[in-house]
């Protein structure tokens, strides 16, 4: 689909993009289906089918590690076919999956067949953040890019409700209509994303320009040599190395310097995230408003930290949100009341908002899905230890320092950024 010519945001506007960013945002949270609605759904499923439990969550297992490969492969199509493509597919294939899933008979054959499925779903579904995510930030004007990520966090937080509501609603139906409702809603985000939003055009401009190529660098004193022996006696120049077509290879080649730092960023963030997710139970024995107080912190956590942002830069409230984050987990595992470590987890949702946009800065459009999903796929490995560290401070209040120094690596990766020139 070809934008219009007013489609590319200028420089010096500041206005978001609220309609094609909404849209985005849809597609954005539609894979968590996938992750959120079988903690809600399992349970109805295993009581109409007699499926064993055990299948269920070798399936949730599977389909985290499935999305990694699948992370990396859709966010390199997406920077080599756009944004709009692979958001749109791998939408469709998720509702595909749950759409037939829905149809799984309650025998043995249709117990495999829901697993593979899910799994399926978590491949799939790999691509759709970072190119749902990389299509609303360059459809934004750079001016207005940190408030459209404070914007997609935040209509991220309403994805979970939506599921939630959707699970009240169809309570005394079957759990086949919970999943073909949730199957139909992948389908509308991904058909109205189509119809409304336009292709990137950083994407679309990136793609028309011609390839770049690294220059050779060449040493020595030639003032004082005469030209015309210079020019007879010199060999013939090697030709400039042209930049590797494959998006991956690009990445690796000119960005790597900033690619580690934010790498370790996205796994000490998402780690500290999740762990005090999981920790509703550790933090005091309220564990239900525990959990709400954990959730509506996000909220706050994403408008500070995003308004902070546009006086200071991203990195420095970087450091500010994973200091303050550490100090607070310090003193839960020092025996801290429930409220503290609530407010470590607005700050940890301050770090998460910082993560995507010194991420969206530091790449350019020919590189930055990959370089989201490259990183999401560090941040997913390691949101595998939040759970058990979280059990484990529930036995333990000093399983806390554990999160604690994640902030603190988090804190030294930002402070690396700052110092290093840009990607």
């Amino acid at each position: 689909m070809t934008p219009s010519v007013d489609s590319t945001p200028a420089a010096s506007d500041d206005r978001v993009p609220w309609t094609r960013l909404s849209c985005c945002a849809a597609v954005y949270t539609g894979p968590t289906a996938l992750v959120v609605a079988p903690a809600l759904a399992d349970a109805r499923v295993l009581a109409a089918t007699g499926w064993a439990p055990a299948a269920l969550t070798l399936a949730s297992s599977l389909m985290f590690v499935a999305s990694a490969p699948g992370a990396i492969m859709g966010s390199s199509a997406a920077d080599k076919v756009g944004r709009l493509p692979v958001a749109f597919w791998t939408s469709v294939g998720v509702g595909l999956c749950l759409a037939v899933a829905a149809a799984a008979p309650a025998t043995h054959g249709g117990q495999v067949l829901y697993v593979v499925l899910r799994v399926a779903g978590g491949f799939v579904s790999g691509g759709t953040a970072p190119a749902a995510f990389s299509w609303a930030m360059e459809l934004t004007p750079p001016r207005a890019r940190t408030r459209a990520t404070t914007a997609m966090n935040v209509l991220w937080v309403l994805g979970p409700l939506a599921i939630a509501a959707l699970h009240v609603a169809t309570r005394k139906a079957s759990w086949r209509i919970e999943a073909l409702g949730l199957a139909l809603a992948s389908f509308a985000a991904a058909l109205i994303a189509r119809a409304v939003v336009p292709e990137s055009p950083e994407f679309l401009a990136a793609r028309a320009a011609p390839p770049t190529q690294r220059e050779l660098d060449v040493y020595g004193l030639v003032e004082h040599l005469d030209p015309d022996v210079v020019a007879a006696d010199a060999p013939s120049a090697p030709l400039p190395e042209a930049a590797p077509k494959d998006p991956l290879a690009r990445l690796w080649r000119d960005h790597r310097r900033p690619l580690f730092p934010l790498i370790l960023s996205w796994a000490c963030v998402s780690a500290a995230y999740y762990g005090l997710a999981y920790s509703a139970g550790a933090l005091s024995k309220r564990v239900v408003l525990n959990f709400v107080l954990l959730n509506l912190a996000d909220v706050p956590g994403y408008f500070a930290a995003g308004r902070l942002t546009t006086s200071w830069g991203a990195e420095p409230v970087m450091v500010l949100f994973s200091c303050l984050a550490m100090l607070s987990l310090v003193l839960v595992a020092l025996g801290a009341p429930a409220l503290v470590g609530i407010f470590g987890k607005f700050c940890t949702a301050g770090m998460f908002q910082q993560v995507y946009a010194m991420t969206t800065e530091r790449f350019p459009a020919p590189v930055r899905a990959s370089a989201f999903g490259v990183c999401r796929v560090a941040a997913m490995l390691a949101t595998f230890f939040a759970p058990p560290l979280a059990r484990a401070a529930a036995r333990d209040p000093a399983a806390f320092l554990a999160f604690a120094l994640m902030a603190g690596v988090a804190a030294a990766c930002a402070l690396a950024l700052r110092r290093s020139p840009g990607g």
